[in-house]
């Protein structure tokens, strides 16, 4: 039973860290979206604020790479939990994966290659 609350436990702080990560790069969108709105508005050349807007960037390019191995460590955390038996799955948290089973239209595709 105090394997199930572990896993419990680790799974719902994956889930709101993934969540967070996500919420964080919504809200550096809308920086960006925001301030070249704000230039265009102002009548301010492209030039004006382009340093900004390149580091603005490049830390959405670097929350990517968190956001990435957030999820990779969240694949590696479930097989732990399988591997040694650590409940961890809930009722009513689950999100839609990507499908990695192959499809039959995959096949087809393959085959006439």
């Amino acid at each position: 039973m105090r394997n199930m609350q572990v896993g419990i436990r680790v799974a719902r702080q994956v889930r709101t860290a993934e969540h967070a990560i996500d919420q964080a790069m919504i809200e550096v969108c809308r920086l960006i979206q925001t301030s070249l709105e704000g230039r265009v508005e102002t009548r301010l050349a492209a030039e004006v604020g382009q340093s900004a807007l390149e580091n603005i960037v490049a830390g959405l390019g670097q929350l990517t790479t968190v956001r990435a191995s957030v999820v990779a460590g969240h694949a590696e955390l479930a097989t732990v939990a399988d591997n040694h038996g650590i409940g961890w799955r809930m009722e009513g948290m689950g999100e839609s994966k990507t499908d990695t089973r192959p499809s039959a239209q995959l096949d087809v595709v393959k085959l006439a290659a």
